[in-house]
């Protein structure tokens, strides 16, 4: 019994014909037989990508969502240079909470602001040629500082355990992070527990 390609229609007398045939002439129209991909290169690649994405969501999330959201501030950011002194007390359950010296100042960086090893404790140094709404807020110094400030918590203390109080120059304020620091404003922040 004779067998046909099915390419050419070229007749054969058996199967081993047919594909010598098919291998010499037809080798670029036969399709190929697939071996199926490995589980394990799947999973490789499956995890490769997932951590990819990670990496990159994690550094857009740095670069877009750190700290202050700008455009919801609502103040103008000062035109030109600023060198200003707010100072700030903070109180836990009566107790002053030291300001370290040299928050915002290493050998690779000097923050827009940051503190002095002079003597002045809770003065804080705002010195900044090209100011922005986040670089004059409350809520940076204490980034820079690498604590929690908000409306909810002081470092570990949040209002689910106490009560926290903002005061600016005397007067109750309740903007906290987003308080835009003005020259030699007293800022004082007290956080009580509740008893």
């Amino acid at each position: 019994m004779a067998i046909r390609c099915e390419i050419c229609d070229r007749e054969f007398n058996d199967a081993d014909a047919l594909a010598m045939h098919n291998k010499a002439k037809h080798s670029e129209t036969v399709p190929k037989e697939r071996k199926p991909v490995p589980v394990k290169k799947i999973r490789n690649w499956a995890i490769g990508l997932a951590l990819t994405g990670l990496l990159i969501w994690g550094v857009y999330s740095l670069i877009n969502n750190s700290g202050t959201d700008e455009s919801k501030l609502a103040f103008d950011a000062p035109k030109g240079p600023i060198h200003w002194h707010p100072s700030l007390t903070i109180t836990i359950d009566g107790q002053k909470t030291i300001i370290p010296n040299d928050i915002g100042i290493n050998p690779s960086a000097h923050f827009p602001i940051h503190t002095h090893e002079d003597g002045s404790i809770g003065v804080l140094h705002m010195e900044n040629n090209a100011p922005t709404k986040k670089t004059v807020t409350l809520g940076y110094f204490f980034e820079v500082w690498g604590k929690k400030l908000s409306k909810d918590c002081i470092f570990e203390y949040c209002t689910d355990k106490g009560a926290l109080k903002m005061y600016v120059n005397g007067q109750e304020n309740l903007e906290f992070e987003n308080y835009f620091m003005q020259d030699k404003d007293e800022i004082l922040i007290e956080y009580t527990s509740r008893a």
